[in-house]
């Protein structure tokens, strides 16, 4: 989940060999207790943020936050998922403070059955942690041609407007729906200038981040990525100033703070009543609705029109949310998939702590 592709390019990369690399993340959540499945979903939902281009929240996550999380029991290895349903379309899930990957997988597994007998199902889901890039779960729907919608809280690290304190979470919104010969249709964000990912990444980088991004304790601009994190500075919401709307960006992040806390009893970013996060998940199936019978035909016609629109001197053409993670997908699953140096010696230390080298070692592709 983030602001789009979360990929900052260094020279300083080595190529690891997708199948190597989700078989290593296996292996380590199973070295911490995760049974075999829940290991294995976990890692192929990590590795295909990284296969899509959003590295910010694939395995440059999985020692500090999700193994170490493990180790130190703020996360359930063997967690008892309840569901609780209120009506034919909407229930409510208690993660019980399990991996965010396996209780969000369930949610939008039980939103995907409703709404395959009923046309829609909605799920709210308290007691959960961070589960990683929202566009996996969307996708899911998106693959038994439905649309997918997804909500989460995230880190409280986002300031209101004219803040100059972190109030509410870098919460995100994720939506796919299913194309013809385009496709899929992929929108997965957060309505803020960026997320604490991509600012380690500029600072790992020696870069400085744009103007408009985060402020200071006092709320004043700040540029400098260390800056941020040594005095708890707050990321702005989109659009940065008045000027240009902030407010919108923050009534985004509220939003998500209502469908995903306020309908689970959680309260959200602000409040965290019932764990960590809180997520919710939609699935609509498009064949339910009479009038959806040219839905495929007129998403082609739609993203034709967006590939054939005229640009400015200089610009790219055109594309739709989720092109350029398609055609990341499909050139990382051949080619490998970039790892930042700090990701590589993450990874080389977690391994050489749980006795994995030799699985570190098969990564790299020649």
């Amino acid at each position: 989940m983030g602001n789009g592709s979360g990929s900052i390019m260094e020279p300083s990369r080595q190529k690891a060999n997708p199948k190597q690399l989700e078989h290593l993340v296996s292996l380590a959540l199973q070295q911490t207790g995760i049974p075999v499945e829940d290991a294995d979903l976990t890692a192929r939902i990590l590795v295909d943020a990284d296969l899509r281009g959003i590295d910010s929240h694939g395995v440059i996550n999985l020692y500090n936050n999700y193994i170490k999380g493990i180790q130190s029991g703020k996360i359930n290895r063997r967690p008892d998922i309840k569901v609780a349903c209120g009506s034919p379309t909407t229930a409510s899930v208690d993660g019980d403070n399990g991996l965010g990957f396996v209780v969000s997988h369930r949610a939008m597994s039980e939103a995907i059955q409703m709404a395959q007998q009923y046309g829609t199902g909605w799920a709210t889901v308290y007691n959960s942690n961070h589960c990683g890039a929202g566009a996996y779960y969307t996708l899911m729907a998106a693959e038994h041609n439905m649309i997918g919608i997804m909500y989460s809280t995230g880190g409280t690290t986002v300031t209101g407007p004219g803040g100059r304190s972190r109030l509410i979470g870098n919460n995100v919104m994720a939506f796919a729906a299913p194309g013809g010969k385009h496709g899929p249709f992929v929108l997965d964000m957060a309505p803020t200038m960026a997320i604490a990912n991509k600012l380690h990444m500029l600072d790992w980088a020696g870069k400085p981040m744009p103007e408009g991004w985060a402020v200071d304790a006092e709320g004043q601009p700040i540029t400098d990525p260390s800056v941020y994190f040594a005095e708890k500075g707050a990321i702005l919401p989109l659009g940065s100033t008045a000027t240009h709307g902030v407010h919108k960006g923050f009534g985004l992040l509220l939003m998500t703070d209502i469908l995903t806390g306020l309908l689970s009893g959680d309260g959200g970013s602000m409040f965290r009543r019932k764990g960590e996060e809180s997520h919710a998940f939609c699935a609509l199936r498009i064949d339910a609705f009479p009038s959806a019978g040219d839905f495929h035909e007129l998403m082609d016609e739609m993203i034709g029109r967006i590939h054939e629109a005229p640009v400015a001197a200089g610009a790219d053409p055109m594309k739709y949310p989720g092109e350029k993670e398609n055609q990341t997908y499909k050139e990382r699953s051949v080619n490998g998939i970039p790892l930042q140096s700090h990701v590589m010696e993450s990874l080389k230390q977690m391994c050489s702590e749980l006795d994995l080298i030799r699985a570190y070692d098969a990564l790299w592709m020649d």
